[in-house]
């Protein structure tokens, strides 16, 4: 490679197997290449880089009272008038600079500030002020002050992921074209969504994971079912020659749909996918989903078949994580064994 190239990876606290060995892959191969990676997660998360001489890591903490002063007055001004209420800020958020725009953000939402040309004013006195104690009830707030409809779209964009494109809007969400453009543009104004490059179609993702976290726990349980529905048959039908590409997505929409035989069907084909990637904690996660959705469905041969084809996989997998005298392979494995002669049909391998 001749030359320079960033690579950023944000958010490694929610990442999944195969994107963290992809990362590791990478993280074991830049020592001698014009390559920078950065990346960014959590306390909690944890990796094994510390180790190279070529890592370095640097903590980021909440902005000290100079730089989020210097913030809050890029959002708000200069002005007398919005003085005090900085320090309220400052004091409320910590210094954590999306929770100090969250603050300003719904405090304009709900008209305690406005703009006056370039300045900003306060529009009541600030003991009337009810600032949310977290960042969670800053989001809560402005998402429930959105237009009803406004309200479903975004909540409709939450059941979809955090990232969506708009041929999966169009399909999940029947509204005309203008009518949706125009909604998905005021969430943009809003910064609840950016919209992002994308080949071939439009694609847009949640401000912060945050904020999509926020607005699918708003949805109620019913709702949230049959969005969930509504997204796996959508995603049937346009990725109707593809779904091998979509086994992991379908796995997650139909095992919460309240949809059994197509939640074991999906989490089955995504088990066995991730388990020829080498994914295997994503692979025995899904197998172990589905032997719990299995049990929702009658008893049939059909039952007994997919049951077979679980219980026989997930021994596969204990068997590589923890050893053919594990408790958890014999157990599998006596299932499948099971299931195999109730069927007739006994493999070798047991």
């Amino acid at each position: 490679m001749n030359q320079p190239l960033m690579v950023i990876f944000e958010d490694l606290h929610w990442i999944d197997e195969q994107t963290q060995e992809f990362l590791n892959l990478l993280a074991d191969s830049i020592g001698t290449a014009k390559i920078l990676l950065l990346v960014n997660y959590r306390p909690e998360y944890s990796h094994q880089w510390n180790s190279k001489t070529f890592y370095t890591q640097l903590r980021v903490d909440p902005l000290g009272e100079e730089s989020a002063e210097e913030m809050l007055s890029a959002l708000l001004g200069d002005g007398v008038e919005v003085t005090r209420l900085k320090r309220i800020i400052i004091e409320r958020t910590e210094g954590n600079p999306f929770f100090m725009e969250e603050t300003v953000q719904v405090l304009f939402d709900e008209g305690a500030l406005v703009r006056d040309g370039a300045a900003v004013k306060l529009t009541r006195s600030l003991n009337t002020l009810r600032i949310p104690p977290t960042v969670q009830g800053i989001l809560a707030a402005r998402i429930d002050r959105l237009p009803a409809d406004a309200k479903d779209l975004l909540q409709a964009l939450a059941v979809i992921g955090r990232e969506f494109r708009l041929s999966l809007i169009r399909a999940v969400v029947s509204k005309p074209d203008d009518e949706l453009n125009r909604l998905l543009n005021d969430l943009q104004l809003a910064e609840f969504i950016y919209e992002q490059p994308a080949v071939g179609d439009t694609e847009y993702i949640f401000k912060h994971a945050l904020t999509q976290e926020v607005s699918y726990n708003s949805v109620l349980i019913e709702r949230r079912k049959q969005l969930h529905e509504r997204i796996g048959a959508a995603l049937e039908t346009l990725y109707a020659s593809s779904l091998d590409d979509h086994l992991a997505e379908l796995a997650h929409h139909y095992s919460r749909a309240n949809n059994p035989g197509k939640a074991v069907r999906y989490l089955t084909l995504a088990a066995q996918q991730a388990l020829e990637r080498s994914a295997v904690a994503e692979a025995q996660a899904q197998l172990q989903n589905g032997i719990e959705w299995i049990k929702m469905l009658p008893e049939s041969p059909e039952r007994d078949e997919r049951g077979l084809e679980l219980a026989s996989t997930l021994a596969q997998v204990f068997l590589v994580t923890r050893g053919f005298s594990a408790p958890e392979t014999r157990a599998a494995a006596e299932r499948a064994r099971i299931l195999a002669r109730k069927a007739a049909t006994l493999p070798s391998s047991f």
